[in-house]
């Protein structure tokens, strides 16, 4: 054993032979990528870029909403064909069944019917759906594009002050659209203290999206 035995120096010496042999480095040469990836990190470029983002971010997800379910499409589908036409062809009104199923017989659209048929699928496919379609479209987008990992590093420093990592910022970006799975992010923090901070905060600052379209 004691004949096998080199020293640290030695074995580091060895290691520099290897690398030497195996390793090749290449000229790096800055990007345009590179560089914009560096201005969303510093702080004095950085937080008006993400208040730019964030703001795109609501403001598209706001008008898709929109234009979809509180006054477009979905509504119109579902109040001027959908409920009257279910009203017309079940039978007896005064039942229990048609409760259930339609709801009020005096209901002028679906969200006050409260009917499985009429409420029930116009949230869940009038509103939910494509909100939830929308919103997780564009999160994708920003963490395919690399933006959100930068906007962790960004926000680092002011979370930790309040006990938080940077990466809490995503249940918070995700409260945005519904607290539901806002509040299934802050899994990912690290204690039970700080994952209460989070869902704390969320419940009196983030506002749930999918209640303001």
């Amino acid at each position: 054993m004691a004949g096998n035995y080199i020293s640290e120096d030695e074995r580091w010496d060895l290691v520099d032979k290897i690398s030497g042999r195996i390793v090749t480095y290449g000229e790096y040469k800055q990007s345009l990528r590179d560089v914009i990836g560096e201005l969303t990190v510093v702080p004095l470029t950085g937080i008006p870029v993400a208040i730019a983002v964030l703001y795109a971010f609501w403001s598209i997800f706001c008008s898709f909403a929109g234009s979809l379910m509180t006054d477009g499409f979905m509504v119109k589908l579902f109040d001027n064909y959908w409920l009257p036409w279910l009203q017309s062809v079940w039978p007896d009104p005064n039942g229990w069944i048609y409760f259930l199923f339609v709801g009020d017989p005096a209901a002028d659209n679906c969200f006050e019917a409260f009917g499985m048929l009429t409420s029930g699928l116009f949230v869940s496919l009038g509103v939910v759906l494509w909100a939830v379609l929308i919103f997780y479209l564009m999160m994708t987008l920003l963490e395919d594009s690399g933006y959100l990992p930068r906007l962790a590093v960004l926000v680092d420093t002011l979370l930790h002050k309040i006990g938080l990592h940077g990466y809490a910022i995503v249940p918070a970006i995700l409260g945005l659209g519904c607290n539901v799975p806002a509040v299934t992010a802050t899994r990912i923090l690290e204690t039970k203290k700080q994952r209460f901070m989070m869902m704390t905060l969320l419940a009196i600052f983030i506002p749930c999206g999918r209640s303001l379209v």
